[in-house]
């Protein structure tokens, strides 16, 4: 394993084996096992690479031990890659990667929660909302998406309420791209056994103090639920059933839920009561900081959605690709990631405390979203259409 030589360095030899966790699937035999050692800095500082035996045992010679170091091993069979990551304290350990063989058919995929969460009512009478998915593959095979087959669904299909904007989509799934699909979008990213969390954020507008429109699930959900903030105390979902309320760290919840809903055009979904502009203000304080995407979102459900927030801010979905020949894309610093989440909350802070004019506001949020989306870019001018 190569990497930048350190005076006193201890080196040792990273034991594992890979197998195969489809039942009845034979280990094929040109597999390659990568590692990548990333120093505390986030700088890549090694690599390495070597082949598994008939029984999948492998062994990576001379790897640098040092404490902070972050050791990724992994193995790409039939377009995915699977692995993990382990610090130098795990090193002696034996090491196992499961692979699996893959399927096209979606319809294993188990939408086990799906939570819609009011975030803000803003003062354009638009409606921002985040929403957390938690699904779950229950077999033993990879869904690996066919965008090309039409005659079988082989991919996540999400819907969204009509004329949404901003739309962003972060998951702990494998890169891969977000498509326009319908009346929402589509991820190509594949699906591995064990459960997976996407978390989604959007603006929608109204125009009236009841907002009506078919939340279609296409794939059903065994929960899905709706929480809005009691300090919008006329707004309310009456088309689902109303649940005992959330407190979260003092601030109050009202929760909304339908159960089992099966795979199809969802549920006519109701939101009533709406606030009138300006009304907005005395919520967005406590909505748009950074305490309330690191804070408040995760003790709403506990462990499950601390998770798909914690994903949310350190992975992202690039989005589908440019004409050929745009620059390759580079990943942003988990740390930097966070750093301008948190600056785009401050920013749509400022702006809806009257502070940030409207124009400026755009500019730089769209400056701040494009270090996220595309990092190996640098942004150019706005335009004055921003959407």
């Amino acid at each position: 394993v190569e990497g930048t030589p350190l005076l006193a360095q201890e080196n040792t030899e990273v034991r594992g084996q890979v197998v195969n966790g489809t039942e009845g699937a034979a280990l094929p035999d040109d597999l390659n096992m990568l590692m990548l050692i990333t120093g505390s800095d986030g700088v890549l500082s090694g690599t390495g690479q070597t082949t598994p035996d008939p029984k999948g045992r492998f062994v990576f010679e001379d790897v640098q031990v040092r404490e902070g170091d972050t050791y990724t091993i992994s193995v790409d069979h039939l377009g995915v890659f699977y692995g993990a990551s382990i610090d130098s304290s795990s090193l002696s350990e034996d090491f196992q990667v499961t692979i699996f063989e893959t399927t096209r058919d979606a319809s294993i995929i188990q939408f086990k929660r799906q939570v819609m969460v009011v975030v803000a009512v803003d003062k354009s009478e638009q409606l921002s909302v985040i929403e957390f998915v938690r699904i779950n593959n229950p077999t033993d095979r990879t869904l690996m998406p066919d965008l090309t087959n039409r005659d079988q669904i082989s991919f996540l299909r999400f819907a969204l309420p009509p004329d949404t904007a901003d739309l962003t989509v972060q998951s702990d799934l494998p890169g891969g791209d977000i498509v326009s699909i319908g009346t929402g979008f589509a991820l190509t990213s594949p699906v591995a056994p064990g459960g997976h969390s996407i978390d989604f954020s959007y603006t929608f507008p109204f125009n009236d103090e009841t907002l009506s429109y078919r939340q279609s699930l296409p794939q059903g959900a065994e929960v899905f639920q709706v929480l809005v903030p009691a300090t919008f105390a006329g707004i309310n979902v009456p088309s689902l059933e109303v649940i005992g309320p959330v407190n979260i760290q003092g601030t109050s919840y009202r929760a909304y839920e339908a159960r089992d809903i099966p795979p199809g055009p969802g549920l006519q979904l109701e939101i009533t009561g709406l606030p009138f502009p300006g009304v907005w203000t005395r919520f967005s304080n406590s909505v748009t900081g950074g305490k309330f995407w690191q804070v408040v979102i995760p003790s709403v459900l506990g462990a499950t959605l601390a998770a798909m927030l914690l994903w949310g801010l350190l992975k992202g979905y690039k989005p589908a690709p440019g004409p050929t020949g745009s620059p390759a894309r580079t990943n942003l610093d988990p740390a930097e990631r966070a750093a301008v989440v948190r600056a785009v909350a401050d920013l749509d802070q400022r702006y809806q405390e009257g502070s940030l004019p409207d124009l400026e506001h755009r500019i730089q949020r769209q400056e701040l979203m494009a270090r996220v989306l595309d990092p190996g870019k640098e942004a150019g001018p706005a335009s004055g259409s921003l959407e």
